[in-house]
């Protein structure tokens, strides 16, 4: 099995500089339902990369790391201990796991402390955790909005909640859609943010992976040739 490499590389940690600041906040501002790229503060490039290590966890790997995400960026084995219902060794072999894909690491001193190798690292997968709670709801979200809107008028909702719901196909298909109409109306922004999402939920090789990553290289030759 190839060596994973680290997550945190410099050029990622200096683009997420500004994104620190936002940590903590609502991803939805109050009032800023309609502008859909004003609602994620973290970089999507960093929240792809956590969730496409989160997803090659299993189960109870993933449900560990979540709740030792509830309890903050540091945590201590006997505090997740008393907070789960698994048993040592499989808390043991999570948190293994976890630190072998630069996920979380554990402290210098001997004192049963362990850290999220990053503050966003914590963040994506407590807003993961959050999310699972919420996802039946925006489900429902996204079916009444195909059944009661014309499709082309509601993009912007149905890839947001198509988005939050965890609806791969859906979320792929409408973030798309909505990044195609961007792209048509000129707003490079946009585009980007929609396709860059819209590829997060394809497999690096597939054709829609190529397909979205032809329309973002597109979406930057454009951007490129209106600022020369």
């Amino acid at each position: 099995m190839g060596r994973t490499l680290p997550l945190w590389s410099h050029r990622a940690a200096r683009a997420t500089a500004v994104a620190d600041r936002e940590v903590g906040k609502l991803p939805i501002p109050a009032g800023k339902i309609p502008r859909y790229r004003c609602r994620v503060a973290i970089p999507e490039t960093i929240r792809s990369a956590v969730l496409e290590r989160v997803r090659r966890m299993d189960r109870v790997e993933r449900e560990v790391a979540m709740l030792a995400s509830a309890i903050g960026r540091r945590f201590e084995f006997a505090v997740l201990m008393a907070a789960t219902t698994f048993d040592e060794a499989k808390v043991r072999a999570a948190l293994a796991r976890a630190s072998d894909l630069q996920l979380v690491v554990a402290g210098e001193r001997d004192d049963g402390a362990y850290w999220f190798r990053h503050a966003l690292t914590r963040d994506i997968i407590y807003a993961e955790c959050v999310g699972a709670r919420v996802r039946p709801v925006h489900r429902r979200i996204v079916k009444a909005l195909e059944k009661a809107v014309p499709r082309h008028a509601a993009l912007d909702d149905l890839a947001y909640h198509s988005l939050v719901a965890g609806d791969a196909a859906r979320s792929r298909r409408y973030n798309e859609l909505a990044g195609d109409h961007a792209a048509a109306m000129h707003d490079e922004p946009d585009a980007r943010s929609y396709y860059a999402r819209a590829r997060t939920f394809t497999g690096i090789g597939s054709r829609a992976h190529s397909r979205l990553t032809r329309k973002l290289a597109a979406i930057d030759e454009t951007s490129r040739s209106a600022r020369s």
